[in-house]
C-alpha cells in the first residue's frame, strides 16, 4: 500500500497538474479571456500582438509565482498546525482525575 510519502516521493503527486474537478467558471473565463483576445489579435498590428503577448507571458509567470507561494504557505501553514495539534494531544484525552482536581481547586470541603 502506498503511503501519501511514498507517492510524493515517487513523484506521483503534482498539485501544480491537477485540476479542479468541478470548477465550472474556470471553463467561462477561459472562453471569454480567448474570445477577447482574437478581437484584440485581429486590431492590432503584429508590433503590437508581439507586446500583448509578452503582456500575456508575464502575467502567467506571475499567477504560477503566486499559485507556487500560496502553495507553500498553505503546506507549511497546514505542518504547523499539525504540530501544534500533536504537540498538546494528551490534553484533548478525558482524564477524570485531573478533571475532578481542577475543578475542586479553591473551592472549600
Amino acid at each position: 500500500m502506498y503511503t501519501i510519502l511514498m507517492n510524493l516521493f515517487n513523484g506521483n503527486i503534482r498539485p501544480a497538474e491537477r485540476k479542479p474537478l468541478d470548477f465550472p467558471l474556470r471553463e467561462h473565463y477561459s472562453k471569454e479571456f480567448n474570445k477577447l483576445k482574437e478581437q484584440l489579435d485581429c486590431l492590432l498590428n503584429e508590433d503590437n500582438k508581439e507586446l500583448l503577448n509578452n503582456l500575456l507571458d508575464m502575467q502567467l509567470s506571475e499567477t504560477e509565482y503566486s499559485d507556487y507561494s500560496s502553495f507553500i504557505f498553505a503546506f507549511r501553514l497546514a505542518a504547523l498546525l499539525m504540530i501544534e495539534i500533536f504537540h498538546d494531544k494528551d490534553s484533548l484525552l478525558y482524564n477524570k482525575e485531573n478533571h475532578l482536581q481542577h475543578n475542586m481547586v479553591g473551592k472549600p470541603n
